[in-house]
């Protein structure tokens, strides 16, 4: 095929029905995956009882799993361009699949933590790859394609608790993971008949190889970006991990404690589409880093919410800030490191968040058993969220950059 043609066809594919279907299967995917993995605190409890575990041990279960869906995911899209995805999403159905049924005949701590490990690595890798694909189909429409698409990471943490309770009364924890996982697989399987890249422009990338990597991790000002973006995360994986047993101990209604996840999920679906819109108008950075105070404002007021008021007050707050800051985060790093091989350069940020999934959610724990009580580690939470802001717009200032 000619230069023309290719051209041509690429022209064609953009903007289409095909694209369209990608982003209705990247929803489902994400909703799923995101509902399956970040709500741990709606099943934390039944986790513990069924396999014996102590608050620790299930805490760092959390952390591991985190930790792999966002290593894993990251690498893959460091290397993306290397693989050919349908393949690629085959296997992640394989491993969810797997990963299901090691739940099932599992007793011990370390069975529980090589499933969950094995969960994290499949759908970080699936996550990369919807994330990564959905913009590359469209031209005209990529901004919305890409919010829309983006808005099953809300739509997971709205939904899924919902169906983790009624599962739950129906049956156990086992047959309820066989459920909710077996239907993530069947949703990966599907799109693996679908997903392909679109035809390839006349464009041709730097090569993804050490040395890129090294040029990439040696620039103190992406680094500062990936350290802080991590940090300004840190507050939602401690929230997944442990959002229902912190409000249980606040004397709120464990129903309601259950649903925080959902309210969060649930307003960050609207803030995520509305925090584009005024970043294009005040400033994507600016927007970023407002929303960023605001969440480590709320982690402060967090462990003084005991009544049902505040805590919807403090929940809802949360759910605003999350919306600019799971969406505005991506362009903004790619406009200050250049949008050439995007996909690595999202994948080494991925990879930089991986290190505060894995270890937010266990320092809180521990500072939470040293000092018995919630108010000392959600001060430490908010000021690390807090710095995280800071160090990333000190990194995206492409103003000063030259200085460096």
């Amino acid at each position: 095929m000619t230069t023309t043609e290719v051209s041509s066809a690429r022209e064609e594919a953009l903007d289409s029905t095909q694209g369209w279907l990608i982003v209705g299967l990247g929803i489902c995917i994400l909703t799923m995956i995101w509902g399956a993995v970040f709500t741990f605190t709606v099943y934390a409890d039944r986790l513990a009882a069924t396999f014996s575990l102590s608050s620790l041990q299930v805490s760092s279960v959390f952390s591991i799993t985190t930790a792999f869906f966002l290593m894993g995911g990251g690498l893959f899209g460091v290397f993306a361009t290397r693989f050919s995805l349908r393949p690629v999403l085959a296997m992640v159905g394989i491993g969810l699949a797997i990963a299901t049924a090691l739940l099932q005949i599992v007793n011990s701590y370390i069975g529980v933590v090589v499933a969950f490990a094995l969960l994290g690595t499949a759908g970080g890798t699936a996550f990369t790859i919807v994330v990564s694909l959905a913009p590359q189909w469209f031209d005209v429409y990529q901004g919305l394609a890409t919010s829309i698409t983006m808005t099953g990471i809300g739509l997971g943490p709205l939904v899924l608790p919902f169906v983790w309770l009624w599962l739950f009364n129906q049956i156990n924890l086992r047959p309820a993971f066989a459920v909710v996982i077996g239907v993530t697989a069947l949703l990966v399987f599907v799109s693996s008949l679908v997903y392909h890249r679109p035809p390839r422009g006349s464009q041709n990338s730097t090569t993804v190889d050490a040395a890129w990597i090294r040029a990439r991790i040696s620039d103190s000002r992406f680094l500062s970006t990936a350290i802080g973006f991590a940090l300004t995360f840190s507050w939602y994986y401690v929230l997944s991990a442990h959002l229902v047993g912190i409000l249980t101990a606040n004397g709120i209604d464990s129903q309601i404690a259950a649903t925080g996840l959902s309210i969060i999920g649930g307003v960050s679906v609207f803030t995520r589409i509305g925090g584009g819109v005024i970043g294009d108008r005040v400033g994507q950075r600016e927007t970023f880093v407002t929303s960023v105070v605001l969440a480590s404002l709320c982690a402060f007021v967090f462990p003084f919410a005991h009544s049902n008021l505040l805590v919807y007050i403090v929940l809802f707050g949360f759910g605003i800030a999350l919306g600019p800051l799971a969406s505005l985060w991506s362009p903004i790093v790619l406009t200050r490191f250049g949008s050439e091989n995007a996909t690595a350069t999202v994948g080494l940020m991925n990879i930089a968040v991986a290190g505060s999934a894995f270890l937010a959610p266990l320092i809180v724990s521990a500072l939470h058993r040293v000092t018995d009580e919630s108010i000392f580690p959600f001060v430490v939470l908010g000021a690390i969220v807090g710095l995280g802001a800071a160090l990333f717009y000190w990194g995206t200032n492409s103003a000063s950059s030259d200085e460096d």
